[in-house]
C-alpha cells in the first residue's frame, strides 16, 4: 500500500509545473507599452543601448521609459494605468515578484497621469521624483508634474496620497494641489478645480473613455477583464466545444499564424520574450492557447497564467524554429487542413503549416515574417525534434558610442544604425548611472568644437519597418506600417539638451497652479492666453524661502 501512495505522489510531482523550473515571475512582473502617439523611447535595465518603443512591448524591473514629440500608456495590470506626457522619462524601480507586490516608479522629468483601480493595500504604489516621495493610499487619478528647475507639483483629482520631503510628510485628498521645491513643501495642500485644462489632461480623459466601455456579455476571466474592449474591437467570439467562447481575431489573410508577425526581444527574468505586432497579441500571445479548425480558421482559448510565449522551440544546425502549444500542452499540427492538439510524434513533420524556422543569426530579426524560412527550405533540414525548453542563448548587450569626426559632425552608433548630427549644441561631459556598464568602467562622451544651435541639425532618418502606434482601426491592421528612426531626438533628451525640445512642447508643459517665476518669464511669450493654468480657491499663497514661488489670486 505504502508503495502504491508513493508512486501515486511520484506521479502528482511528475504533472505539475513546479517539477521544470519555477517561474520567478508573476502575471503582473511585466508592465504591457499599450498606447502610443509619437515617438517613445526604452532602455533596458542591464542594455546602455534604446530602442524605439511600440505597441505590446513589456516592460521590467529597472527599465527606464520615456517619450520625445509623443505620448505613451502603459498597463500595470488590474486595471492600473501610467501616461506619459511629452518629453517624459520614468524609472520602473520594482514590479510586482513572487515576494510582493510593490510597484515602484521614478519620474525624472515631464507630466505623468496614474489612473490606479485597484490597490490591494496602502502604499503598495510609490511615486518618486527628485522633490518628494509618493505614496498612494486609496485608488483615483493622480497628475504629478515633474520641472527641470527642481520643483514637483502633485494633483489628486480623486483618492488619497502621502507625500514625504525633506521636512516630513502631508496628506493629501481630492481635488487638492502640493507643490515641493528643492525637497521643501511650498505650502500646505490647497483646492483646485480638477477639470481638463491641458491637452494631456483632455488626453487622458479620452484614454478613460476608452477602457471604460463596458460590453452587455462577459467572456474573459476576471483577471483579464481589462482587455475585453480590445478583443471585441478586432474579433468576434465564437462558441466551439468543448472549449466554450472562443475568440476568433478578424482581418487576418488566410495564411496568418500564430508567433509570426512580430519579434523576439531577450529579458533577464523571462528569457525569449514574443512582441506581437498585432494590436490585440499582448492577451492572446502571453496567455491562452491557439487552435484551427475548418469555418472559423485560428482561434483563440484564454487562460489566466503569463508566459513569454506559448511556444515548442526547435534546436538544429544553424537554425531555431518555434511551434505554438495547443490548449492540451502539445506542439500544434496542421496538415491537410487537419489539426491535431495532441500530437506526440518523435519528430515534428515538416510540412506541418504552422513551424516557422529562422537562421540563427536573425534570433533578434525586427520582423520574423520577413526572414522565415519557406516550407520548401525546412524540408532541407531533416527530421525536426522540438523541446519544451526555451532557447538558452543571450544576446550580447549594446553600447551606444559617439565618433567626433571633424567639421562640426558627430555620429551616433547603436547596433548597426547610424544618424547623423550635424551643427548640434555641445554635449555634456557627465555621465549619469544608467550609463555605466556593469564592470565600473565610465564611457566618456566626446564633445565636438564650435556647434551651432539645435535648430541647424541636420539629421537623417533611418527606416524601421515595423509598427510604432496602435492608431490602426479593427479589422484593418496593416503589417506594412513603418516609422522612422528617432535615435536623434532620444540621445538628445537622455544626453540632457532638451532646450530644443522643451520649445516645441509648451503646451503639455505648461505649469499649473504656482509656477516659479523664472519658469513663466521663459515660456511666457510661447503660451501667451491659449495655455491654461489650474485655479487655486485660497486667496492667495505665500513664496517659499528661495524666492521661487509666485503669489497668486
Amino acid at each position: 500500500m505504502k508503495k502504491i501512495i508513493g508512486l501515486f505522489i511520484a506521479f502528482i510531482f511528475c504533472l505539475s509545473p513546479l517539477n521544470a523550473q519555477e517561474s520567478k515571475y508573476t502575471n503582473y512582473s511585466f508592465a504591457r507599452l499599450s498606447y502610443i502617439t509619437g515617438n517613445t523611447y526604452i532602455q533596458r535595465a542591464a542594455d546602455l543601448g534604446y530602442e524605439e518603443g511600440v505597441v505590446n512591448m513589456p516592460i521590467s524591473e529597472g527599465d527606464r521609459l520615456g517619450t520625445t514629440e509623443g505620448r505613451a500608456e502603459i498597463y500595470l495590470g488590474k486595471g492600473n494605468y501610467v501616461r506619459l506626457d511629452h518629453n517624459t522619462k520614468i524609472d520602473f524601480l520594482k514590479l510586482p515578484d513572487k515576494r510582493n507586490d510593490l510597484i515602484q516608479i521614478q519620474i525624472w522629468l515631464g507630466n505623468v497621469y496614474f489612473r490606479v483601480k485597484f490597490l490591494e493595500k496602502e502604499k503598495n504604489i510609490e511615486i518618486h521624483t527628485p522633490d518628494v516621495s509618493v505614496y498612494l493610499l486609496e485608488k483615483g487619478l493622480y497628475r504629478i508634474d515633474v520641472r527641470e528647475q527642481g520643483e514637483t507639483e502633485i494633483f489628486v483629482f480623486n483618492g488619497l496620497i502621502e507625500a514625504a520631503g525633506d521636512t516630513g510628510s502631508v496628506l493629501v485628498k481630492d481635488e487638492q494641489r502640493l507643490e515641493a521645491i528643492d525637497g521643501h513643501f511650498a505650502s500646505r495642500p490647497s483646492r483646485f478645480h480638477a477639470v481638463a485644462e491641458d491637452s494631456f489632461d483632455r488626453w487622458s480623459e479620452y484614454r478613460d473613455y476608452q477602457i471604460r466601455k463596458h460590453l452587455a456579455k462577459r467572456y474573459l476571466p476576471e483577471e483579464l477583464e481589462d482587455f475585453e474592449y480590445e478583443l471585441a474591437t478586432y474579433g468576434d467570439w465564437v462558441y466551439i466545444p468543448p472549449h466554450g467562447y472562443v475568440w476568433v481575431p478578424g482581418g487576418v489573410d488566410p495564411y496568418w499564424r500564430p508567433y509570426y508577425h512580430g519579434r523576439w526581444i531577450w529579458l533577464s527574468l523571462s528569457g525569449w520574450t514574443w512582441i506581437p505586432y498585432e494590436p490585440w497579441g499582448w492577451v492572446a500571445f502571453h496567455y491562452g492557447r491557439w487552435h484551427w479548425s475548418v469555418g472559423p480558421g485560428w482561434y483563440w482559448i484564454p487562460t489566466t497564467v503569463w508566459g513569454p510565449a506559448w511556444v515548442s522551440w526547435y534546436w538544429g544546425y544553424d537554425y531555431f524554429g518555434w511551434v505554438p502549444l495547443s490548449y492540451y500542452g502539445y506542439p500544434v499540427v496542421i496538415i491537410d487542413n487537419v489539426f491535431y492538439g495532441r500530437y506526440q510524434g518523435h519528430y515534428y513533420p515538416y510540412n506541418s503549416r504552422v513551424l516557422t524556422v529562422i537562421h540563427k543569426n536573425q534570433l533578434k530579426a525586427r520582423n520574423v515574417s520577413k526572414v522565415a524560412l519557406s516550407q520548401e527550405s525546412i524540408k532541407n533540414l531533416g527530421n525536426i525534434k522540438l523541446s519544451k525548453e526555451s532557447i538558452s542563448i543571450k544576446p550580447l548587450t549594446r553600447k551606444i558610442s559617439v565618433d567626433e569626426l571633424g567639421e562640426n559632425r558627430l555620429f551616433l552608433k547603436n547596433k548597426g544604425s547610424l544618424s547623423e548630427f550635424k551643427q548640434g549644441k555641445r554635449l555634456s561631459q557627465t555621465v549619469s548611472s544608467k550609463f555605466r556598464p556593469s564592470d565600473g568602467r565610465t564611457i566618456k562622451r566626446e564633445s565636438a568644437r564650435s556647434f551651432k544651435s539645435s535648430q541647424e541639425r541636420k539629421i537623417d532618418k533611418i527606416k524601421i519597418g515595423y509598427p510604432s502606434s496602435p492608431e490602426i482601426s479593427g479589422r484593418e491592421y496593416s503589417k506594412t506600417r513603418k516609422s522612422g528612426s528617432i535615435l536623434s531626438r532620444i540621445y538628445r533628451f537622455i544626453t540632457g539638451d532638451r532646450e530644443s525640445i522643451k520649445s516645441r512642447s509648451s503646451d503639455s508643459s505648461s505649469s499649473r497652479g504656482k509656477t516659479s517665476e523664472k519658469s513663466v518669464s521663459r515660456s511666457s511669450s510661447k503660451r501667451s492666453s491659449s495655455s491654461t493654468t489650474r485655479k487655486s480657491s485660497s486667496s492667495s499663497k505665500s513664496s517659499s524661502k528661495s524666492g521661487k514661488v509666485k503669489k497668486k489670486k
